[in-house]
Formats: C-alpha cells, structure tokens, sequence
C-alpha cells in the first residue's frame, strides 16, 4: 500500500503549480512538481508513476524541503 507524504503547507497548492509550470530549469521544475503533487494528496505511487522518480527520491526530496522550509 502506498503512503500519502504529509507536508506543512507553507506555499499553497496552486503557488506550488505555478512554480512549476513556470520554472525553467528542468531539475528544479520537477522538484516543484513532485512537492506540488504531494500537496494535492498524491499517494507516493501516484507521484512515481506522474514524475518517473523512484519512491526513494521523492521521500528524500520531501524530506530535503521539510527540512529547508524548518529553518525559515
């Protein structure tokens, strides 16, 4: 069973999409839209089958951006 990544909405979901539908570098543009996925709700699952990414990068890239967003 897949497990939804919980994260403290620090930017809202449609700030999230905007980010990403606007960022030009590849790497930070699916960096967006992986948090922006999460922060609809998307099951890990359904995160790997929209990105690519393995289950491991997500996690890691949510926990990078928990982390980062802690010390504002």
């Amino acid at each position: 069973m897949s497990k939804t990544i919980k994260l403290e909405s620090h930017l809202s979901s449609e700030e999230l999409e905007y980010r990403y539908r606007k960022a030009h570098d590849p790497v930070l543009r699916s960096h967006y839209q992986i948090i922006w996925l999460i922060s609809e709700g998307k099951t890990t699952c359904q995160v790997m089958e929209h990105t690519g990414y393995s289950r491991g990068w997500i996690q890691r890239l949510a926990v990078t951006t928990l982390l980062a967003l802690m010390r504002l």
